[in-house]
């Protein structure tokens, strides 16, 4: 993967990506710490459901039933089913396009160069995947539409996919079985991380080989740092 250091301002940029259960937040955590141990200063961004214009069509959506929760165990769990929506699916598409660039500006983009690393949990690969899911349009990250959500950051960084198997994470977080497109998205993630050659991290083992697996797709493994 090709580093675009000249957008970069010297910081190193890492995309924590993948699926709810998978391992994130976790590894989100211990590499910022790993970081801070080797001196380098850390500014962390979590950024998802970022509904600026597309606010007003999903309050539309909700009253058509097409958006709507339901609770699991106490807690509220979203769901978008926009597959049948027709053309409309792609007015969904393009507000979120132009939402998911206002957040990668204010976000991400505005904090290049104010530290050594910038860890992202979450961002503009994941709306992809939640916008693949929600309208059933699996092939949408390769056409015009897909590259619209992530041309700010294409090239920017390392993006690391945090892989775990479905039974692994639901053993987990049972919870997760009520989400009917977990197991798609752990495909798209998939399609994705071929499509834009990511590192995919297995975090179906040990957490110490999974932390090994990042700090070699880092080249931190022997104290570089990039």
């Amino acid at each position: 993967m090709m580093i675009d250091n000249s957008r970069s301002k010297g910081t190193i940029v890492v995309f924590i990506t993948g699926v709810d259960g998978s391992g994130k937040s976790t590894l989100t955590e211990w590499l910022e710490q790993e970081c801070n141990r080797r001196s380098l200063s850390v500014n962390k961004v979590w950024s998802r459901f970022n509904n600026y214009f597309s606010k007003p069509l999903l309050a539309l959506l909700r009253l058509t039933g097409h958006n709507y929760y339901r609770q699991v165990d106490g807690e509220p769990f979203g769901f978008h089913d926009f597959e049948k929506l027709g053309l409309l699916r792609y007015l969904f598409v393009v507000l979120q396009i132009l939402d998911v660039r206002i957040a990668t500006r204010l976000k991400i983009l505005s904090k290049l160069g104010k530290s050594d690393v910038l860890i992202c949990e979450r961002g503009p690969w994941d709306t992809l995947v939640d916008v693949m899911g929600d309208i059933a349009v699996e092939d949408l990250g390769e056409s015009a539409f897909g590259r619209a959500f992530v041309s700010q950051v294409q090239g920017l960084g390392h993006t690391l996919l945090i892989s775990r198997d479905y039974n692994a994470i639901t053993a987990i977080r049972q919870e997760l079985k009520e989400d009917h497109k977990m197991e798609t998205k752990i495909r798209l993630y998939q399609r994705l991380s071929s499509t834009f050659d990511w590192a995919v991290i297995n975090n179906s083992g040990s957490l110490d080989e999974t932390k090994q697996q990042i700090l070699n797709a880092l080249s931190l493994a022997q104290g570089k740092t990039s």
